[in-house]
């Protein structure tokens, strides 16, 4: 990181790099992941809360996986 590079910058560019969901999967599932932080944030979850939503979100698919179209 140099001295133009702020924090926020030298993290977002590590996070970009180090998030693959955009180049191993469909456009579509990063499109759902960013709604899904968008509605988090609309409803006023702490960070608290809107892990445990993804938890249960996750268990969920896990139940429905029979039922659900997954490719």
């Amino acid at each position: 990181m140099n001295k133009e590079e702020t924090l926020r910058d030298h993290y977002w560019k590590k996070f970009k790099d180090d998030n693959q969901v955009a180049t191993l999967f469909s456009p579509k599932c990063k499109e759902v992941g960013t709604k899904l932080v968008e509605l988090m944030k609309k409803e006023d979850l702490t960070y608290d809360q809107a892990y445990a939503s993804l938890q249960h979100a996750y268990e969920l698919i896990k139940y429905e996986s029979n039922f659900m179209k997954l490719q």
